[in-house]
């Protein structure tokens, strides 16, 4: 019998690389979408740390510098914060963007292996028929011989 052969071998090779390589961007998009939340939850834990020292200290002694520092402080947390929240909104929009490469890139691999599966079905189908086609002509020829001895 035959040996199966795909003829498109190479491009199946070719999809499962790209499919890999739209993977992993879209990995490092998800890790970049996790380290912005996290620096934006840190930023809300070091906000809410600061209000708490300012309330304490207008509950105490009024230190006017102390007071406009903290104040300071928390405008530029809450500024920060703002960047932050941007650069969530634009990462997590990559991210989005990533997967629909990432999907189309494994739709595409999953075609070709599809055609794959189905160019070897019909090889065996096609073998298996050869196969039935070489038996009959060899039973075939043999009731020929056996008539001629007679």
């Amino acid at each position: 019998m035959k040996q199966f052969r795909f003829r498109l071998e190479g491009l199946l090779r070719m999809r499962k690389v790209e499919e890999d390589r739209c993977v992993g961007i879209l990995r490092a998009h998800q890790g970049a979408v996790a380290d912005a939340v996290q620096r934006r939850e840190q930023i809300t834990a070091e906000r809410d740390r600061t209000i708490d020292a300012l309330r304490r200290l207008e509950q105490g002694m009024l230190e006017m510098e102390e007071i406009l520092r903290h104040r300071r402080y928390l405008i530029t947390l809450d500024n920060r914060g703002r960047e932050i929240d941007a650069e969530i909104i634009r990462r997590r929009t990559e991210l989005i963007e990533a997967q629909r490469v990432a999907e189309r890139a494994i739709r595409e691999r999953q075609l070709v292996e599809r055609l794959r599966e189905r160019r070897k079905e019909e090889h065996r189908l096609s073998s298996r028929r050869q196969e039935v086609r070489d038996l009959d002509e060899v039973a075939a020829g043999s009731r020929i011989g056996k008539g001629a001895e007679i």
